[in-house]
């Protein structure tokens, strides 16, 4: 005669499977390439809509007319940071002004005035090569600040006549 299985035993065989497939990944349903599945909704996207046919303007009203330059001032933090590394900058600490300015500099690594309080920094220190090299990196995000432009201008002569 076979011993029957012990139900204790069977309730912690289900647990193990529940538990076991409970914790499987869910993959999302295979298709083929260059087929597209099949929508949800039966309306049209919005992409999809067709607008109605617009009148296209002569030349003259297509002219575009450039903006005048706008000076962008750098966010909050940035601008902390910015006056934090030109402080220490001032009183000659350029490690820490450094410092600060790399902190600046992942937060947005488009802002000029970054690359210029480094450039600064390294010119400062006699590393000629590494200012020039931010200043030069600088130099085209500063389009749109005048300021930091002519600065970073200036600073590359100043390279230029010690080399």
């Amino acid at each position: 005669m076979v011993n029957p299985i012990p139900k204790g035993l069977l309730l912690v065989v289900w647990m193990v499977v529940a538990l076991v497939s409970g914790c499987a990944p869910v993959y999302a349903p295979i298709s083929e390439s260059g087929s597209t599945p099949p929508s949800e909704s039966t309306s049209p996207s919005p992409e999809t809509e067709r607008s109605p046919p617009v009148a296209v303007p002569d030349d003259e009203d297509r002219r575009i007319t450039p903006s005048e330059p706008v000076q962008v001032a750098p966010g909050g933090a940035v601008r902390r940071l910015l006056e934090e590394a030109w402080r220490y900058n001032k009183a000659g600490d350029y490690d820490r002004s450094n410092a600060v300015a790399e902190r600046a500099l992942r937060i947005n690594h488009t802002e000029p005035e970054v690359y210029l309080v480094m450039a600064s920094n390294y010119f400062a220190m006699t590393r000629l090569s590494l200012a020039e090299q931010l200043a030069r990196q600088g130099l085209p995000l500063a389009g749109r600040n005048p300021a930091v432009k002519a600065d970073l201008q200036s600073l590359l002569a100043r390279i230029s006549a010690l080399k």
